[in-house]
């Protein structure tokens, strides 16, 4: 038998890839971690502009961007209060939450072999090779 054969647990078969690359789009985003992680560590809903203050160096736009991705996906929930002006917060959902052991065991990783991937990147570098341009 063949060792490589799909099997029908495999996280690779039919459909799965498809929903792997989705799911490693969304999250593999820039801002995702740390945005996951600063709505974990308010103990409420955080107003956006407590959340942009957590985050530093995130513009608003992209702020915006991720929070509204990932609220249509069901990781994060939006409540906005009629007030003027109106007040806005956010809040990881239950499905956002499911994700914070993957996101904290992927940060730990990386706190741990971060340097040796980019002592092994730097190592193996092959430089550029230089492009000469013939005359015309």
């Amino acid at each position: 038998m063949d060792s490589f054969a799909p099997r029908d647990n495999d996280l690779c078969f039919g459909q799965r890839p498809q929903l792997i690359r989705e799911t490693l789009d969304l999250i593999g985003a820039k801002w995702t971690v740390p945005i996951f992680f600063a709505l974990r560590s308010a103990a409420e809903p955080i107003r956006y502009a407590d959340l942009q203050r957590r985050l530093g160096e995130i513009t608003p736009k992209e702020l915006a961007k991720n929070l509204r991705s990932f609220e249509l996906s069901g990781m994060v929930e939006r409540t906005v209060y009629p007030t003027v002006p109106p007040r806005v917060e956010y809040k990881l959902t239950e499905l956002g939450e499911t994700l914070l052991p993957s996101l904290e065991a992927l940060a730990n990783w990386a706190i741990r072999h971060g340097s040796t991937v980019a002592n092994n990147r730097k190592a193996n570098e092959r430089p550029t090779p230089v492009r000469l341009i013939k005359p015309a």
